[in-house]
């Protein structure tokens, strides 16, 4: 017989279909406490304190995900769990991400291998068979389902949120925030905790994030990493769980527990006092703003809302402050005229296609070229400044947005001359990036330009491509097989 919170539990994750207005009958999440979690016949593979790479569901033998079970796991208890969205489909990566933290803290933690950035349905399928997949084998506490997410699976994990309500008890957002059609709002009752390197191009959305959370009386925490856009690396994923612990003791949803509360903030005390002694108030600051809010109700914070208060008015704080805001008011100026560049010189380009007879007009991609190489030259920088952050910010955020609009017209539209236009302005901004000239080898391949496609691929793997599944696969790629330049290039990719 199933529990009432199990019944809850049903019928909050149904309610996420019914929102998200999916073609599902409804997701009928069945726990049975994690009585039958290794009486199947893949249960060898299931070892606590091991991560495996792929777990198949059961019910849906095309949805699978990566899995961390921690070593003390048994069934006799109920356990918390993240349910993790990587944007490429890598449930591995969150999960090694959060190994760690998952182990220190006895968390479950599973990433799915089948939701990726694109079409609403594949994210959806996968969180129904995850969810169903987990409550059949584990024991998990349906009071503490957290959901995290990098980048647009950190959109997807806000939205699965958003729509459950009550069903979710926290989100960690690494690299992206709400999706446009959500805002923060004062009936959500998770907690929010954002991840964010100091170089990633999403750095001001996440920043300008807190105060609507703010707004909306959603308990958060931002937290600014050394990196770029990427998942937080263990020691953020650590600070991101051990957050989460102490809001479920504020909250009542498990036992105080002395002891971590006053190793927790002997170890957040001894971070703020490290940034004071190395003269970086602004950091210090921070995280005495968080300590006040995240500890309270759970022990004394007086003393460090005092040191708030200090700090606040002291002028080095309030210059990193101002400094901060302009770095984002730059960041999107730069933005923008790297934009219209490109837009510019896209219209130049069909100007010249359709009227090749004219005298050609003044070719924007050469400021273009001025403007990016001014960029690079900032963003490698031996060290750390303002204009080093924004150039770094611009040049991956305006990348990244290129190759998205690249995997468009490759993979849905199918119009290789305009996506080779998009991926050469791409390689332009970021040479060192290897799946830019993988995509861009593609759309050379499938406009028929052999000899492009050949020298984009070789480019391609000595910037490190190494995906031999992926070029396999690919049948953009069946007219080069036979070539031995196409062999030579594959032989050279490391297994």
């Amino acid at each position: 017989m199933k529990s009432i919170s199990n019944k809850r539990t049903k019928r909050a994750f149904q309610a996420i279909i019914v929102v998200l207005i999916c073609d599902l009958a409804g997701l009928a999440v069945s726990s049975h406490a994690g009585s039958a979690a290794f009486a199947d016949q893949d249960a060898k593979a299931i070892i606590p304190g091991s991560l495996i790479d792929k777990l198949v569901c059961r019910e849906k033998p095309e949805q699978s995900y990566a899995l961390y079970l921690p070593s003390h796991y048994t069934a006799d208890r109920k356990w918390p769990i993240l349910y993790a969205f990587d944007p490429g489909a890598r449930g591995k990566v969150p999960v090694e991400h959060y190994q760690e933290a998952a182990e220190k803290f006895g968390w479950i933690v599973v990433g799915s291998n089948n939701s990726r950035n694109g079409a609403w349905q594949p994210s959806v399928d996968a969180w129904t068979a995850m969810t169903n997949d987990t409550h059949e084998r584990f024991s998990i506490d349906d009071a503490r389902i957290y959901v995290s997410g990098f980048s647009g699976g950190a959109r997807v994990a806000l939205t699965f949120a958003s729509a459950c309500r009550d069903c979710i008890a926290g989100v960690i957002a690494s690299g992206a925030g709400f999706p446009p059609s959500i805002q923060p709002a004062q009936e959500m009752r998770f907690a929010f905790y954002g991840t964010t390197g100091i170089d990633d191009f999403n750095f001001a959305e996440l920043n300008l994030l807190e105060e609507q959370l703010s707004k909306a009386g959603i308990k958060h925490h931002i937290e600014v990493f050394e990196g770029r856009h990427e998942w937080p690396p263990s020691r953020v994923a650590v600070d991101a769980l051990a957050w989460m612990e102490l809001d479920a003791m504020a909250l009542g949803k498990i036992e105080r527990d002395a002891k971590r509360i006053d190793d927790l903030w002997k170890t957040r005390m001894s971070e703020a006092n490290a940034f004071e002694e190395a003269r970086k108030p602004y950091d210090a600051y921070q995280i005495y703003l968080d300590m006040s809010n995240s500890f309270r109700g759970l022990r004394e914070v007086s003393a460090v809302e005092s040191r708030v208060k200090e700090l606040r008015n002291t002028a080095a704080v309030r210059d990193a402050i101002r400094d901060e805001q302009q770095q984002i008011k730059r960041q999107r100026d730069v933005e923008a005229q790297l934009s219209a560049l490109i837009a510019a010189g896209d219209r130049t380009r069909l100007q010249q296609d359709s009227q090749p007879g004219d005298d050609p007009p003044i070719d924007p991609t050469v400021r273009l070229h001025e403007l990016v190489s001014a960029l690079r030259r900032q963003s490698v920088a031996t060290q750390d400044s303002s204009a080093r952050r924004v150039a770094r910010r611009v040049l991956e955020g305006v990348y990244i947005g290129l190759f998205e609009r690249a995997s468009n017209l490759l993979q849905v539209q199918q119009r290789y001359d305009e996506a080779v236009r998009v991926l050469t302005a791409a390689t332009e901004i970021n040479p060192d990036r290897p799946g830019g000239f993988y995509f861009l080898a593609w759309a050379q391949a499938g406009k028929g330009e052999k000899k492009k496609a050949l020298q984009a691929l070789k480019t391609a793997v000595e910037k490190g491509f190494s995906d031999r599944a992926s070029l396999s696969s690919n049948r953009a790629f069946d007219s080069l097989r036979e070539n031995p330049e196409f062999v030579k290039i594959v032989e050279t990719i490391r297994p």
